[in-house]
């Protein structure tokens, strides 16, 4: 058997979990997924949502196994993990979890977001942390357990981001990382340290936050146990991944500052790669936040906005006869293309989860405004595709603005790089080029870097570029709709609803 060396990366998603087998060279031999979801808390309150670490741990070792089983040439040489951020969890010292994962999407700790920001002005939060005051933070889910369950953190050996967590579980180590630790909005973003300053106010005892390491860093190796629940090899080394965003950039093969990563899913993220640090106002008032990069000395600005979930709110309202995923993108594909831009007067204001996104600072929900007797479904479906567009614009250019670097094109990944139809519509509203990646799979391609990097496979990331192709196509805007589209910007800031309206002066 020829025993080329294997990098393993896992990928805990909200909706999926995954995972790669990668050659050096970036080609994938083997990949798994199985679903993913929240639940309700068993004995807690309505609207209480936790994730089963358990469960997710059953489906990484099934994803691995199956990998395992597909893969007929060639060893797992080192595996790393990423996922989403904030999400966590207490254990002991022998591993047992003592509270469950509180999940991002319960809003049980905005009362202890509301009390912090009694204490701090959350101008200042964001010039410490580099983050928005978002319930969801660690930091707010620490507060909450010392109120309502303080047990769980003063027997608490460690705390553990859930990609730590399954770190945990392949090498019996207690480790996390730069760009996860950053999502708690408890570490100084300058320094990459935790503040000891906004420990003392959470109630997170700081002896039991594990030590910050940069990505690609090994921290063990697969054990005995978990060989025979996963199939990895014992003995590999066990790699710090990151958060799913600054892996995901990794896997988009972006090395150039000028061009921007667009992260699609159910979440849009437009991200740029800085050198330094630098939080300001302007920055805080667009909704814009830093993170640690999964290379030292450097950090993720980004745009978060809420995009899929629009789409397929889009697809429970008015295309309920339609139940095949795919026929119902199409079809919405479809009935937007037949509009013509401005959607013939109906806007659509994507501000679907308050507090969060770039009208953060206005504090509205979501609109729809327009509407009259021949208006139907596909002048939504166009607004809805066109809102999405002008919202990135917008925190592209609030990146721009803010940091003095121009995007001369942005790369698209995600779920969102199969839709030619949103992608042709982005370079068209924000008149760059848009590089649609040609490749699957980028965020557990960037965990796979990390661990080939942890294993001494690449000497650094600059190398692991080099060694991995990352083909693309190109969609140039359409300079006959470069007037149009400005226009309608234009005119779709002035007609924000009146609580927004009102903030923007």
């Amino acid at each position: 058997m020829n025993e080329e060396p294997l990098l393993v990366g896992v990928d805990i998603g909200a909706t999926g979990i995954k995972a790669g087998f990668f050659r050096t060279d970036g080609t994938i031999a083997a990949k798994a997924q199985r679903p993913n979801g929240p639940r309700p808390q068993p004995g807690g309150e309505s609207g209480w949502w936790i994730w089963d670490a358990d469960e997710m741990w059953r489906k990484v070792c099934s994803c691995l196994k199956e990998c395992m089983e597909e893969t007929e040439r060639g060893r797992p040489a080192a595996v790393a993990v990423t996922g989403f951020g904030t999400d966590g969890l207490p254990i002991d010292r022998h591993g047992k979890a003592l509270y469950p994962i509180i999940s991002w999407h319960c809003s049980r700790t905005v009362p202890q977001r509301d009390r912090l920001l009694q204490q701090v002005a959350p101008e200042e939060l964001f010039d410490i942390t580099g983050y928005h005051p978002y319930p969801i933070n660690a930091i707010h889910r620490w507060m909450w357990l010392r109120e309502y369950a303080p047990e769980a953190l003063d027997q608490a050996y460690r705390w553990l981001q859930v990609q730590d967590l399954i770190a945990y579980r392949l090498s019996r180590e207690c480790a996390t990382d730069a760009t996860i630790a950053s999502t708690t909005m408890a570490l100084d973003i300058r320094n990459r340290a935790w503040s000891e300053g906004l420990l003392g106010l959470s109630g997170m005892p700081p002896d039991r936050l594990c030590p910050i390491r940069e990505s690609g860093t090994v921290i063990g190796t697969v054990t005995k146990e978990s060989s025979e629940s996963t199939g990895l090899p014992v003995g590999i080394p066990v790699v710090t991944g990151g958060h799913d965003c600054e892996l995901g950039a990794l896997g988009a093969g972006v090395s150039d500052p000028y061009t921007f990563i667009d992260i699609t899913g159910t979440w849009e993220i437009i991200a740029a790669v800085v050198n330094e640090c630098n939080p300001t106002p302007g920055m805080y008032r667009a909704g814009l936040d830093y993170e640690c990069h999964a290379l030292p000395g450097q950090w993720i600005l980004q745009g978060l906005m809420i995009a899929g979930g629009i789409i397929e709110w889009l697809g429970r309202q008015f295309y309920r006869d339609i139940t095949d995923a795919e026929t119902l993108y199409q079809a919405m594909i479809s009935d937007a293309a037949k509009v013509m831009p401005g959607s013939e007067g109906v806007s659509l204001f994507p501000c679907w989860v308050g507090g969060m996104g770039p009208y953060f600072a206005y504090g509205s929900l979501g609109a729809v405004t327009g509407l009259c007797t021949t208006t139907d479904r596909s002048h939504i479906a166009r607004a809805a595709w066109e809102a999405l567009c002008f919202q990135l614009r917008r925190q592209l250019d609030a990146i721009e603005k803010e940091t003095g670097v121009s995007a001369r094109k942005f790369r698209v990944i995600g779920g969102g790089q199969k839709n030619s139809f949103w992608n042709r519509m982005k370079a068209d509203v924000t008149g760059r080029t848009v590089e649609i990646a040609c490749f699957e799979e980028a965020t557990i391609l960037g965990a796979a870097i990390a661990a080939g990097i942890g294993a001494g496979i690449y000497y650094s990331v600059t190398e692991a570029l080099a060694a991995i192709s990352f083909p693309v196509e190109e969609a140039d805007p359409d300079p006959s709709l470069r007037n149009i589209y400005d226009d309608l910007y234009e005119s779709r800031t002035e007609q924000l609803p009146k609580g927004l309206a009102i903030a923007a002066q």
